[in-house]
């Protein structure tokens, strides 16, 4: 294998910002450049502020309205989605491309059951029937270790708790089959228990289907538990790459001394 098929993401000098009233760009993002290794578990790390949410919602093509890339590629699986055919990039963010979002609860749409919902995901993605589908949501939520999903498939969003949402979400995602999974701060708002739980199973889940993580998260102590692969963002800048060890251990940037120091992570050896 060849270095640029190891290479599932890559964001090369990518750049961008909002537009103003007086229609100038204001830099939310500048020249982020990192890649990400097919089979990996990453993690894009930051403050409150610092681009990684935006950077993860551009590879998606789900910015917010009003905010533009101005420079940049990004290349999944070697293809650039930014001068993709706009139906080719819909195509490949349903199957290659999938992202749980964050607060998982005001995700998930209030006025239909979860079943419903992960059905119709399935529908659209894996060219099935309704009572197919419905067969397919059953075994997802079964998967993503939500108990008695016959039952839970008829309830809304409310009946579900944080951690079970977060699993909904989940089941959600892996119906489009993603070969690249990206997770914004998946247990925010979770205690320290269900947060474990969610962390365990979405290392399930990539061990039993060999796709790729990338987690997007301020919790360094999350990143030195599960991840190989950690990129640092600071006000729309990559501060430093590399691997998880090398980061935590032996960082170079002043940046990433901080956030380690502040996090209070002991080194390992």
């Amino acid at each position: 294998m060849n270095a640029s098929s190891d290479v599932v993401l890559d964001v090369k000098r990518l750049s961008g910002g909002f537009e103003d009233t007086d229609h100038q760009i204001l830099p939310v993002l500048t020249d982020v450049t990192f890649s990400i290794r097919r089979g990996v578990s990453a993690a894009i790390v930051g403050e409150s502020g610092s681009g990684k949410s935006i950077t993860a919602l551009s590879v998606l093509g789900l910015t917010p309205a009003g905010f533009s890339l101005t420079a940049g590629q990004i290349r999944f699986e070697g293809e650039d989605l930014l001068t993709m055919d706009p139906a080719r990039r819909r195509k490949l963010s349903g199957r290659g491309l999938s992202m749980v979002f964050q607060d998982a609860r005001a995700a998930l749409n209030p006025v239909f059951t979860v079943g419903w919902q992960i059905a119709d995901v399935v529908r659209i993605h894996q060219d099935v029937g309704r009572r197919e589908a419905r067969r397919r949501a059953e075994e997802l939520l079964d998967r993503v270790r939500v108990p008695e999903p016959a039952r839970r498939m008829k309830q809304y969003p409310h009946e579900f708790s944080g951690g079970m949402a977060q699993r909904a979400m989940l089941a959600m995602a892996l119906a489009c089959q993603p070969r690249l999974l990206i997770l914004d701060e998946p247990t925010t708002g979770l205690d320290v228990t269900i947060q474990a739980d969610i962390l365990d199973l979405i290392a399930d889940l990539k061990a039993a289907s060999g796709m790729t993580t990338c987690l997007i998260t301020h919790d360094l102590g999350v990143v030195a538990e599960n991840c190989d692969q950690v990129v640092v963002m600071q006000q729309g800048c990559v501060r430093e790459s590399g691997s998880c060890a090398q980061i935590i251990n032996t960082p170079t940037d002043p940046y990433t001394k901080q956030l380690i120091s502040d996090s209070r992570l002991v080194e390992t050896s």
